[in-house]
């Protein structure tokens, strides 16, 4: 009995400890300070008008996260405001917040850029074409365009963006794409609102994971300690 107390004690002490790891706030963001190839990748598009657009730095960016439960965590960022400036290389302070957080026409934008953002990481992140690359991105900046605090009267559509934005929207209308499935890549939001907000794909393991990991490991301690008890308790005695 006094075996089972110690651990739910522990259990109870390490929970504690990630609550904070599981808010995110007050995360300092930073990105790639090398504003050049092959860090950031550029790209050109000519728009549905007609008019010609280049070296634009198109997502994923590299980036390193630090505080609300992130550790000098190395991520990737996809920019969620096409016109809005983000400073490279310097550290910007904001909070990482799940699409639970948002609502409106912010929460649909995020279910569907989200989609998108899974979609590119699973063909490869940034090994994928320049043309992949480039199309999803815009797709994304069109589709979180209403709630830009830079948005335009009429945003200017890559053609080649089009396809992947019905795509969204038809996996999250018909719950193909389900806030759990978002929440793997939360929205990190700015202080600032002047700055850009950015979908966060963590590339090594947070505190909270951690301690998850740890607790069920432990559970798992828990239950065998208990079966061999219960198997010297059933071994008849010589």
């Amino acid at each position: 009995m006094t075996y089972f107390r110690a651990v739910a004690k522990l259990a109870i002490a390490i929970l504690c400890l990630a609550i904070p790891a599981l808010a995110h706030a007050d995360t300092i963001l930073t990105l790639d300070g090398n504003f050049a190839a092959p860090d950031y990748t550029f790209y050109s598009y000519t728009d549905s008008a007609g008019n010609s657009h280049g070296n634009i730095p198109i997502s994923p960016y590299i980036t390193n996260l630090n505080g609300g439960g992130y550790n000098n965590a190395s991520a990737l960022t996809f920019c969620y405001d096409y016109a809005s400036d983000t400073p490279v290389g310097t550290a910007l302070s904001g909070s990482v917040e799940l699409v639970g957080s948002f609502t409106g026409a912010a929460y649909t934008e995020i279910m569907e850029s989200t989609f998108l953002v899974n979609e590119l990481m699973t063909d490869g992140g940034l090994s994928v074409s320049l043309a992949t690359r480039g199309a999803i991105s815009f797709a994304i900046w069109e589709l979180m365009n209403p709630t830009s605090n830079t948005s335009f009267s009429t945003f200017p559509s890559n053609p080649d963006s089009l396809s992947y934005e019905a795509q969204a929207a038809s996996a999250v209308s018909s719950g193909a794409w389900t806030v759990a499935d978002a929440n793997l890549y939360p929205t990190w939001v700015p202080v600032d609102p002047a700055y850009q907000r950015f979908a966060v794909v963590d590339l090594t393991p947070e505190p909270s994971t951690l301690v998850l990991t740890a607790l069920g490991l432990l559970g798992l301690a828990v239950v065998g300690n208990r079966r061999k008890v219960f198997a010297r308790i059933k071994t008849p005695s010589n």
